[in-house]
């Protein structure tokens, strides 16, 4: 989608599979002519075959005489009416406002296919939210669970990949929780999460005194969401040989854990706090498991 009016767009169709776009200066009177010379040199025998034109600038008197010449078989169609010489600032105003409104339009467009698209193909999933995301109002819309009192909580959300490659997610709101218990809801959302994850450990064959790293990620998004589930410290302190646990979350797909007096801890750290993950639902956080429960330690800084 053109969104400068400055700039004429102008489309060939020669019966092909695809059409032919060229743009050209707006106000230039033979801007029709020479987005025809503008293409490959072996379609200027092809005129004959030109079925439709569109501009989306109304063509010059002079790209008119051109059209009727050299296309005389095409239907000509366009968007903007051509202005007067004196009136070119003020048409090309409205020309911006209105191709502005048509992007937003087509991006909510597509928004709104992409979410659909989730809902239909998504698996539910257990959502981390900080307190100090910027979406953290949103919680007051959706079902959630404390975490870590104040700031750390679980909510549930539809997620799969949307048709531009990206993670979408349809959150559960409160609304569209209904009748349905949200415990009930978050125990179905565990099942998925726990199918695919994945448990890889790690020795400093160097520095074998550090200790193990333990790496926790997923076949799918939101492995972070492991911390929450009802067995994670047993097992992971069961893995460690200690209930002492210090874990990082420096993006929704990952968990590293370690001891808290392990020789990893600055590198968990450092990942955490350093990480280059958007802030979103999850703020990249640091966090203490102990036999009292979790808290917070370290969040990246905004």
């Amino acid at each position: 989608m053109n969104v400068d009016p400055t700039q004429n767009l102008v489309v060939f169709d020669l019966g092909g599979p695809e059409p032919h776009l060229v743009k050209t200066p707006t106000r230039a009177e033979d801007g029709i002519r020479q987005a025809w010379f503008a293409l490959p040199v072996d379609h200027h025998a092809d005129a004959g075959r030109v079925a439709r034109i569109y501009s989306e600038w109304q063509p010059s008197a002079a790209d008119e005489e051109f059209i009727r010449r050299t296309f005389p078989a095409a239907d000509v169609t366009y968007t903007f009416p051509r202005p007067r010489p004196d009136e070119w600032d003020a048409a090309l105003a409205e020309a911006r406002r209105v191709m502005a409104q048509a992007a937003a339009e087509a991006e909510a467009e597509r928004a709104r296919e992409a979410m659909e698209h989730v809902s239909r193909t998504g698996e539910t999933l257990p959502v981390l939210w900080s307190r100090s995301s910027p979406k953290a109002e949103m919680l007051d819309l959706l079902p959630h669970r404390e975490v870590v009192p104040g700031q750390l909580y679980l909510t549930v959300a539809t997620v799969a990949p949307t048709p531009q490659g990206t993670i979408g997610m349809v959150h559960l709101t409160v609304a569209g929780l209904g009748d349905r218990a949200f415990g009930e809801v978050l125990v179905e959302s565990w099942g998925n999460l726990v199918r695919g994850l994945r448990v890889d450990g790690y020795l400093d064959q160097d520095q074998p005194e550090r200790g193990h790293l333990i790496v926790v990620q997923r076949e799918g998004t939101h492995a972070s969401s492991a911390v929450a589930l009802p067995d994670f410290h047993q097992r992971m302190s069961a893995a460690l040989g200690d209930a002492r646990l210090l874990i990082g979350l420096p993006d929704p797909d990952t968990v590293l854990i370690t001891r808290q007096d392990s020789g990893w801890v600055d590198d968990l750290q450092q990942a955490v706090l350093t990480s280059t993950c958007p802030a979103g639902e999850l703020v990249p956080t640091v966090l203490a498991a102990e036999p009292s429960g979790l808290r917070v330690v370290a969040e990246r800084p905004a």
